[in-house]
């Protein structure tokens, strides 16, 4: 959940720069952020419509192209929030240049990693040009022959606070940004991956355990899924107060996002009783403030000063497995998990439980360990065996 990732990176520099020139309207409350020079093409009526419906279609302006893309177009579309509840989201849709194959073009489903929980962090608006590492990153699939259609989750650009790392909300965004960019655009196929790394690799997982059931319209051929935060509340077992040491700087970040991304989700359930008035504070501020000025907020607060009891007492971990787990199955679809050995935000020995769980319940699982010393922030290395696993994936479900 470091500010690495292509997403994290460029948030401090759009921050910095002209955000409301270019995130016009965009606000805690707006329902649905307009585009600087971009056209409505299409509006349709209520967020109540089935998911994967376009709520609300724009074509995005070239500045917001990405390099090796013929075209972007950015969406609303419906989708389901936690508890099943009904919500909506933000996608992006870029297309390859030149003619799509036979049966359309495949469709990666981009998740984005941990930039916050507020409107201010669209990544959208952030990863464009030839010289950014997000733009490089997504380019590579367009010229492998993908559509990109990248979500912003639930809660980010449209109402509410993001229910960040909520498993099901995070799944069918991924899913349903699929069916709506094949509304956007009849060149796209049915046959799709998910790709994504941190948050969005947590994502990919989620959307290859419920894709079967969820959009049996669709093909999922295969989830290839970096840096994913298998051990959430393992991780959040060791968060006490008696333990003020901070490992790392990042840790009191991903910390309150996760505590508060899981009141969002679970409103009713009583997180206050584990938090200290700092904690609260800092809470309250993870609703709105981005990665970075989330980081200076806190300071060099260590996780043990957001909390009022050990965070292993009562009811809680359980909830936070219910909210944030991902499920143990036969996925029907081969997934690929990509991992840091050095990575002390989402520590290696958990994604390998995982892939060794998913195994032993009959999903073909390939696990990737690789030992770069920038740990964590090493989000692209594993970029050539995720676009052969993806081509791989989509050629044998044709």
């Amino acid at each position: 959940m470091s500010p690495s990732d292509p997403v994290r990176r460029v948030i401090r520099r759009r921050h910095r720069v002209a955000v409301a020139a270019v995130l016009v309207g965009i606000t805690v409350t707006a329902a649905v952020p307009a585009v600087a020079s971009a056209t409505p093409t299409s509006i349709s009526a209520t967020p109540t419509a089935r998911p994967g419906a376009v709520l609300r279609v724009e074509t995005l302006p070239a500045e917001l192209v990405l390099t090796r893309a013929s075209s972007a177009r950015h969406f609303e579309y419906s989708t389901t929030g936690p508890n099943g509840r009904a919500a909506t989201s933000l996608g992006t849709l870029y297309v390859p240049k030149g003619t799509p194959p036979r049966g359309g073009w495949p469709v990666v489903s981009y998740g984005h990693g941990t930039a916050g929980l507020s409107d201010q962090v669209v990544s959208y608006t952030g990863w464009v040009g030839k010289d950014n590492t997000g733009d490089q990153y997504l380019s590579r699939w367009l010229d492998a022959g993908f559509a990109v259609a990248a979500s912003e989750y639930v809660g980010i650009g449209t109402p509410g606070v993001h229910p960040y790392l909520n498993t099901r909300s995070e799944g069918a965004a991924m899913i349903d940004v699929v069916r709506a960019a094949r509304s956007v655009d009849p060149s796209l196929s049915r046959i799709w991956v998910a790709n994504g790394y941190s948050q969005g690799g947590h994502a990919s997982v989620a959307a290859a355990s419920m894709a079967r059931t969820y959009a049996p319209e669709l093909r999922m051929a295969g989830s290839a899924a970096g840096g994913v935060p298998a051990g959430i509340a393992d991780e959040l077992a060791l968060v006490t107060p008696a333990a003020p040491v901070n490992p790392s700087p990042d840790l009191s970040v991903y910390l309150a996002y996760v505590l508060a991304g899981f009141r969002a989700a679970q409103p009713d359930y009583p997180l206050d009783t584990y938090l200290s008035p700092r904690g609260a504070e800092v809470l309250a501020l993870a609703e709105k403030l981005d990665y970075f000025d989330l980081g200076k907020a806190i300071g060099s607060a260590a996780p043990g000063e957001l909390v009022s009891r050990p965070l292993s007492e009562g009811t809680l971990l359980a909830a936070i497995r219910r909210n944030s787990g991902l499920p143990v199955a036969r996925y029907g679809v081969p997934v690929l998990i990509y991992q840091q050995a050095f990575d002390a935000v989402s520590p290696a020995p958990f994604s390998a439980r995982l892939a060794d769980d998913l195994r032993g319940a009959g999903t073909s699982v390939t696990y990737r360990l690789d030992r770069s010393p920038a740990g964590h922030a090493a989000w692209d290395e594993a970029l050539d065996q995720v676009l052969r696993f993806a081509r791989t994936s989509v050629d044998a479900a044709r």
